[in-house]
């Protein structure tokens, strides 16, 4: 026995002495994108970080934003070239849109990107928004809150949904409420209720998924196609395992964008804003 582990002990510091290197993977071209009923393309485009064993800080990522990309946008019917510039609303703070084109329920709209000797394509359909039954707060601490939605489901069809909220003041667009998907599967008749949470920010070191006492939330309802549904699936299921150390994460997100990462959705969506200290109506 103490062979044994004389034997693994040496085996320990020998692995230990050498400068094990992984290859560096090659950099990838990366899309965050999506358009809304009634509402203009979104688009970010950035190069993938490589993983190294140091950190790097917000000004060294700089150098992978995607400055001079060319994306192209169709609906079938025309095609549409898309401008880009600075937006210190997203991360990275740099967007490609257009005013020239709006997304329309029903649509399928194409996507094509390009940069240097890069390209990727994506493809997405735009559903029929739907309602909320109502909206309203629930303490589940002092100081602290969540929302609650009541929502009915069309049981004639597959639907998908997704939460997302933006804190007034706070927040400087919309972010992917936390556990904030919704399969129709576990929806029953009548009307149901999701519990919606904070969204993660990469501005902010400390996450608490609760809402603060007389903090104003707009909160974002969207319906989306499958493949979108897919993509978040995947994101969620990443998130939540990365805040645990028992389940490491090893697995690439499922995409609908071929040639690169990301996604690319389409997303019907009704708005509203609910004071926390007050019960909520729809704008």
């Amino acid at each position: 026995m103490k062979r044994l582990l004389g034997i693994l002990a040496a085996c320990v510091c020998c692995f230990s002495c050498v400068d094990i290197r992984l290859p560096e993977a090659e950099s990838e071209l990366v899309l965050e994108g999506w358009i809304e009923e009634d509402g203009f393309p979104v688009v970010l485009l950035s190069t993938s970080v490589p993983v190294t064993t140091g950190s790097k800080d917000m000004e060294s990522l700089q150098e992978h934003i995607v400055r001079w990309g060319k994306v192209v946008i169709s609906d079938g019917d025309k095609e549409v070239v898309l401008t880009g510039g600075p937006d210190e609303r997203f991360i990275p703070p740099y967007s490609y849109t257009t005013a020239k084109m709006r997304g329309q329920a029903g649509k399928t709209y194409t996507l094509k990107a390009e940069y240097k000797d890069r390209r990727i394509t994506a493809s997405t359909t735009i559903p029929q928004s739907k309602e909320l039954e109502y909206l309203r707060t629930e303490q589940v601490s002092p100081g602290k809150y969540k929302i609650v939605a009541g929502m009915k489901d069309d049981s004639s069809g597959k639907d998908f949904y997704k939460f997302f909220v933006k804190r007034e003041g706070k927040d400087s667009t919309y972010m992917s409420s936390f556990l904030g998907l919704v399969n129709d599967e576990v929806l029953t008749d009548g009307v149901n209720e999701v519990s919606v949470y904070n969204g993660i920010s990469v501005r902010e070191s400390d996450f608490d998924q609760y809402f603060e006492e007389d903090d104003v939330v707009y909160v974002r309802f969207s319906t989306m196609d499958e493949a979108s549904w897919i993509y978040w699936d995947g994101f969620e299921e990443i998130q939540s395992l990365s805040r645990n150390p028992f389940f490491p994460v090893s697995n690439a997100i499922r995409s609908n964008v071929t040639g690169g990462l990301g996604y690319w959705a389409g997303y019907g969506s009704t708005y509203y804003r609910l004071p926390i200290s007050a019960p909520g109506e729809k704008e």
